[in-house]
């Protein structure tokens, strides 16, 4: 708990509230720019509304993954201080703590997505309204890519001083995992952004003769989520190892 502390007053010039309230907002507004368009009262106004999000957090919560790790891990960058730090703290310590403390600002920046869905819909005044478990199972699969996503950029941010590297494999992994929603899953699978499409319950398809856009819900899938977890885990595990040895 000591070493979370010390990890949150390392970033507290860094503006990373701000940032989680901004990406947040950001998202909501893109999503609500799509819930404009449903009518008032819609029967599958919140179905139409989560089938936005692969799109919108595969950009955006995805880059904010990549900075607020990359902000996590140029701190200790600055001025050498990692060497002097080390001296204080185990690897292993700090490598954990710099985790947790991005997982704690993913999941509050998620929670206020999900917050703001919930809001949404039911100022539209949909009726095919979620629980709140629903909405609860919808955010678990909103964190995981987005933790994942800060678990590789933290690896690589720890491994290069020069922190555009990571904030440019934030980008790709933006890039890529937009990209991927329009490929095969096999592809998907490929890419940790790629899992919030994998992970949605919602599918857009487009009929070609009425050009019309519809919704429509899929069973979640169980082995996508596990093969995450395995990915986020592994990655985990290796940089851990990897950070645990490095010499400074």
């Amino acid at each position: 708990m000591c070493a979370l502390m010390l990890e949150f007053a390392k970033l507290r010039r860094r503006n990373v509230w701000l940032i989680c309230f901004g990406t947040a907002a950001l998202c909501l507004i893109w999503m609500a720019s799509s819930a404009a368009r449903t009518a008032q009262g819609s029967s599958d106004g919140t179905t139409s509304l989560l089938s936005m999000a692969p799109i919108v957090n595969s950009i955006v919560l995805t880059l904010f993954a990549a900075v607020i790790s990359s902000q996590a891990c140029e701190t200790d960058h600055e001025a050498q201080a990692l060497k002097e730090l080390l001296c204080l703290q185990r690897p292993a310590t700090l490598f954990a703590a710099k985790l947790v403390c991005s997982l704690t600002l993913i999941t509050i920046t998620v929670a206020l997505e999900t917050g703001g869905l919930a809001i949404l819909a039911a100022y539209k005044g949909f009726t095919d309204q979620l629980s709140v478990v629903e909405f609860a199972a919808f955010a678990i699969c909103q964190i995981g890519p987005t933790f994942t996503v800060a678990a590789v950029v933290q690896a690589v941010a720890l491994r290069w001083e020069n922190q555009f590297v990571s904030l440019a494999l934030g980008l790709a992994l933006s890039l890529a995992g937009l990209f991927s929603l329009f490929f095969p899953p096999v592809i998907q699978r490929l890419v940790p952004s790629g899992y919030f499409g994998l992970l949605s319950c919602v599918r857009m398809s487009w009929d070609a003769a009425t050009h019309v856009t519809s919704s429509y819900t899929v069973p979640f899938t169980w082995g996508d989520a596990v093969l995450l977890v395995a990915i986020c885990a592994t990655v985990i595990a290796v940089s851990s190892v990897w950070f645990s040895r490095k010499e400074l």
